[in-house]
């Protein structure tokens, strides 16, 4: 990546209150968008001292997703690293797709510390849902949604579910259904994503074209967004009936931000793999497309990296008119995530 030497009057922003961690570089499915299986940086589990070292370079933190590409819940200590955040006053959320759910698993999502779990569920129908979630099956990814649910209705109050959505295509039609679904189990929130074209940046590694392709397939075309702006409204009155919570993606920019491109993440938030390297985003989400570096290769570690040349030149090129590449086709650099 080339990028533009940092102002000298530049100074680095202090580490931030949120923080993105992914426990597994791996995943048990083989999500038709996701790029899990196609990385080419190292396939790795976090060692559990590494993340409780981390924790100890961030005494600010607030906020902790654990969560990146990887299926977190194959962390065979994850919910020790839950446990450890949450015992240091941080809010600790995460996002899993469901299916390696046990009742023991559920039990220590509710009272093991853990704040908010996002579930990812992209189809109100087996068909769909099985065609975007390769590997997966829906009859036991409502079984374990329903196995959650009654471990939140044993302990109300301490853990928030929703519904995560990623919008194709394929399961536009659905989103109304989805609504009313997520209901009938007992979820009262679903966060809807466009899907994020963000593999059309020069000097892609070659591993991700397939991926690339089926991404330029399967998100919403121009043409398509006035039947996409018909569903949204069908799901959005479904949900003021039902007292329902729905977040829906912008379609188009707003009124007086047309060509208005920006993102704070590499300053206000932080990302680091399960191989120990800092990444802009979580977008970037590999670091064969982005990378700040890694963390213990760098005397001075988490703040060193946060705070070093690489980092500091990202954030001037992100803040000119000549954004790096890995940023130019991002859906939350061009506000539509």
């Amino acid at each position: 990546m080339s990028l533009v030497p940092p102002p000298s009057s530049l100074a680095a922003p202090p580490l931030p209150r949120f923080a993105q961690i992914e426990p597994v570089g791996h995943c048990n499915l083989a999500c038709r968008m996701c790029t899990v299986k196609h990385r080419g940086d190292a396939v790795a589990e976090l060692p559990f001292e590494r993340f409780v070292a981390w924790l100890d370079e961030m005494p600010q933190l607030e906020h902790l997703h654990l969560q990146g590409l990887g299926e977190p819940m194959l962390h065979p200590r994850f919910f020790d690293m839950v446990q450890a955040a949450a015992a240091r006053g941080i809010r600790v959320g995460a996002n899993t797709n469901l299916t390696l759910l046990t009742p023991e698993r559920a039990r220590r999502c509710v009272d093991g510390g853990l704040a908010e779990l996002s579930v990812s569920l992209d189809g109100a129908s087996a068909p769909v849902y099985e065609a975007v979630r390769q590997g997966a099956s829906f009859a036991k990814v409502l079984r374990n949604l329903d196995r959650l649910m009654s471990a939140c209705a044993a302990q109300p109050g301490r853990l928030a579910v929703r519904g995560v959505m990623v919008l194709m295509r394929s399961n536009l039609h659905e989103l109304p259904a989805l609504v009313r679904l997520l209901h009938a189990h007992g979820v009262g929130e679903l966060l809807v994503q466009r899907l994020s074209s963000d593999l059309e940046h020069a000097g892609l590694p070659p591993r991700y074209i397939p991926i690339r392709d089926y991404v330029r397939d399967a998100e919403l075309a121009p043409a398509e967004l006035p039947r996409a702006a018909e569903r949204f409204a069908e799901a959005q009155q479904l949900a003021g009936e039902l007292g329902f919570v729905l977040h829906l993606p912008r379609l188009a920019p707003s009124p007086g931000e047309a060509g208005a491109r920006g993102c704070s993440w590499p300053t206000e938030q932080l990302y680091l793999t399960a191989a120990g390297h800092m990444l802009p985003c979580c977008m970037v989400a590999s670091a064969d497309r982005a990378d700040f570096g890694r963390v213990a290769d760098r005397p001075g570690g988490l703040a060193a990296t946060w705070g070093g040349a690489v980092a500091q030149s990202f954030r001037a090129a992100l803040a000119g008119p000549e954004p790096p590449a890995v940023c130019r086709s991002c859906a939350l650099y061009e506000g539509r995530f």
